[in-house]
Order: structure tokens, then sequence, then C-alpha cells
């Protein structure tokens, strides 16, 4: 669980960390690509890059430019940066551009003096682009977690921390059902969070929807409470087999629990062609939760 004040919640997507307003809303449109938005009104838009690219021709920021410049049309021009932004230079190179000659800028590049990673931001909507509105998100903006060995990952009311080692496959956010899918070289792992949960237990029992989820209806669940469920699946002699001829994952673990006070199930699936760290599911376990 992650305490929070009544004013700010945080947000961990890929790489990405920060506090938000309460009253913004964060729209995920790609891997490394998130909107901000207020009351239906896009207010900021980040884009950034996890690994850098060391035969890019170009520097990063006279490339970003220039695919900005394609994409709108508009030459982005160059300007210093405003104070709000010199703030940052501790943490970032910062390079504020503007399509206009406008005395603020309508977004930066910011290169992370740390790790690299560049990041492209764009204000959306000009009333955003004051200080008093940005100069404490900015503070809280990061791309280097204090973790090295885990990232955390906080969006909508989800909140959970994975080895670094995982990379996002797939997400979805459909209405009622959350989903996010991640992989390693001999792994897969995926959480879900569903909503209205007496609803759909009542129609197809828990122990149906936990079948459906982790995809081997023959395998042994374990009940280990009204509430919890577990599976774990020892691989037989011809999950072996399988394993060397069509290199399949034969090694299964997954855990479905019922939070009742919220009526919403949380859901972890993790399959691998090798035997499961052990250590490592219980890490994942207790670290997936609600945001509080």
């Amino acid at each position: 669980m992650v305490p929070l004040s009544h004013e700010i919640r945080p947000i961990g997507w890929n790489g990405i960390y920060c506090f938000l307003p309460k009253r913004w809303n964060i729209i995920v449109k790609g891997n490394c690509h998130l909107i901000i938005e207020q009351d239906f009104r896009p207010l900021l838009e980040f884009r950034w890059q996890n690994k850098i690219q060391s035969s890019a021709k170009k520097p990063h920021t006279d490339f970003i430019l220039s695919q900005l410049h394609k994409e709108t049309d508009k030459k982005p021009l160059v300007i210093a940066p405003p104070p709000f932004l010199q703030s940052l230079d501790a943490k970032y190179k910062v390079s504020a551009f503007t399509f206009d000659k406008r005395s603020h800028p309508a977004g930066a590049i910011l290169t992370c003096r740390q790790s690299g990673t560049p990041i492209l931001f764009q204000f959306l909507n000009t009333a955003i682009s004051s200080p008093k509105n940005l100069v404490s998100f900015f503070k809280t903006f990061s791309c280097c977690p204090e973790d090295s060995q885990n990232s955390q990952w906080t969006i909508e009311d989800l909140t959970f921390k994975i080895p670094q080692l995982f990379t996002l496959n797939t997400y979805s956010f459909s209405f009622g059902l959350t989903k996010f899918s991640f992989k390693t070289r001999n792994t897969n792992l995926k959480f879900c969070r569903l909503a209205a949960a007496s609803k759909h237990i009542e129609r197809y029992t828990f122990k149906r929807l936990f079948a459906n989820f982790h995809e081997n209806a023959n395998g042994d669940c374990t009940v280990i409470d009204d509430n919890t469920l577990i599976l774990e699946n020892p691989p037989s002699f011809g999950d072996h087999l399988a394993r060397v001829i069509k290199r399949k994952k034969i090694y299964r673990w997954a855990r479905f629990c019922h939070v009742t006070d919220q009526d919403k199930i949380l859901g972890i699936h993790m399959e691998s062609s090798q035997p499961l760290d052990k250590n490592q599911l219980v890490f994942i376990e207790r670290n997936y939760g609600f945001v509080q």
C-alpha cells in the first residue's frame, strides 16, 4: 500500500516517477507515452526513451526536434528555459522550444544527467505553462528510481514492484478490467484487477474466474481462504518433454485474491521455462496492492 496526502498521488510508469495533483488524470498512450488531463482537457504530454541508441547520427535533442518538426509540420525554435525549468538543471540538461517565438515555451526536452534518458514534454494547454502549476510537479519528476534492482509501477488505483529485468509487454484498461503483462527471456508475468468482483463471482464462480485468468483449467488450485486461491503446478514428465521440444513455459504459479472491502479481484500469474524463484514470487506478491 502507498499512503498519500489528500492533494497528490504517485505515478510510476515504465521508468517515469512523479507525484500529481489528484485533480490531474493520467492517460496511457503507449509504453513510453503519457498524457495528463484535467476535467477531460489535455494539459501535458510526455514521451521518453528508456534505452538510448548509441548509434544515433544526431544528438538526441536535435533528433527529437527534427522528428517533432515532421510530426507537427512546425519548426521548433530553441529558446532559453524559463526559471521554473532552469531549477531542474541539477538533474537534467534542459532544452526548451517554441513554435511561434512566444515568450513561454511550447515544451522542452529533458535529458537526465544520470541515466541519459531523453524526455520530451509538450504543453497542450497554455494555461498550464505557468510556474505556479508546474514547479511542484517537476520537483517530484524522476526517471532514476531509488531502488536500482526493482521498478515501481503505480497507475490508476494499483501499485506493484517488480525486478528491473522484466520489460513491459502489453497492457489494457478496459471498463472494470485492468491488465498488464511483462516478460523476460524465460518468464512471463501478468497482473489483473477486476472491479465489481461479486457480480462476476455470482455469474461464473470464483474458481472459474481464476481458471480463466491463469489459462490452465487442469491445474491444481489451492484454497487459502474464502477469498484467496493459489495455483502451484509442478510440471509432469510430459511437460518436461514439451519444454525441450516446443520450448513451452511449464513452471507456473498464480494467485487470485478477492479484496472484499473494495469488491475487486487482484490476480498475479507467472510462467517460466525455468524453475520459479520462490523469493521473487514472495516479493512480487507482497508488493502488489491498491494505492491508499
